[in-house]
């Protein structure tokens, strides 16, 4: 059990505060498993989501780099706020955005030339999401990953309109539109945090990847930052996997329940 982080969010909790969790989902709600189509939430997990999701004290967000209606049938909670492509669009809990700059036509072209590349490399699928496109190659050998960078390398270059995002076995494409993840939980928790009552809540945020550093930093000094796994990173405390995080989150549902 980590400790330090338990004892500091009850310690915060205790003074009767509201809690925004923000959470991710590939590599912390589950674990990272050869094919991204395979990670299906435990059922435990989901009785903790459901605890915290009705908790008059709780509002609670899952924020993916999935496409919304993906994430949102994976998890399968009511009450949740739900946010799909690095939180390009989020909805539930009575919030509704869309980034107005997106146009999901600018994809189009990047996603034929990234079909078109990995069809020469086993084990690499490309998975359009609306307003993401993604490279995956979690089942692509050791040996032919370099073809899938350069593909990736190529692809954002003729995208000018585009970034690519760098995850675990994955790139992602998404509209060059200043908006990441970090600029999406401020925009969650600035609008839930009225709901909670006067007192500022507070603003638990866990994940596991390269894209939670940018949630990590926007969140620095204003609420509690969790990272799942090893790596270097800007999060206040560390777990080693999605069973300690878990355990947190539990913990958390009795503290608000």
């Amino acid at each position: 059990m980590p400790a330090r982080l338990l004892a500091r969010l009850e310690r915060e909790l205790a003074r009767g505060v509201g809690l925004v969790a923000i959470l991710d989902y590939d590599g912390t709600l589950t674990p990272i498993v050869p094919s991204p189509r395979a990670a299906a939430l435990a059922p435990s997990v989901r009785a903790t989501l459901g605890a915290l999701a009705v908790s008059a004290r709780t509002r609670l967000a899952i924020l993916s780099g999935r496409a919304l209606a993906d994430v949102r049938a994976r998890v399968g909670v009511d009450g949740v706020i739900y946010g799909g492509c690095h939180g390009l669009e989020i909805e539930g809990g009575g919030l509704s955005f869309h980034h107005p700059r997106v146009r999901a036509g600018r994809l189009v072209a990047a996603r034929r030339r990234l079909t078109a590349g990995a069809a020469s490399i086993p084990g690499a699928h490309v998975e359009f999401k609306g307003l993401a496109v993604s490279l995956h190659y979690r089942r692509v050998a050791l040996g032919r990953r370099d073809e899938v960078r350069s593909l990736a390398a190529r692809v954002a270059r003729g995208s000018p309109d585009l970034r690519i995002i760098p995850g675990l076995k994955v790139f992602d494409f998404v509209p060059r539109v200043g908006w990441n993840k970090g600029r999406a939980v401020r925009w969650i928790a600035r609008r839930v945090a009225k709901s909670l009552g006067p007192a500022r809540p507070l603003i638990l945020y866990a994940g596991d990847d390269v894209t939670d550093e940018a949630a990590f930093a926007a969140l620095r000094g204003r609420g509690v930052t969790v990272r799942v796994g090893g790596g270097p990173s800007v999060a206040d405390y560390h777990v080693p996997g999605v069973r300690e995080i878990h355990a947190v989150l539990r913990r958390m549902a009795l503290a608000v329940g």
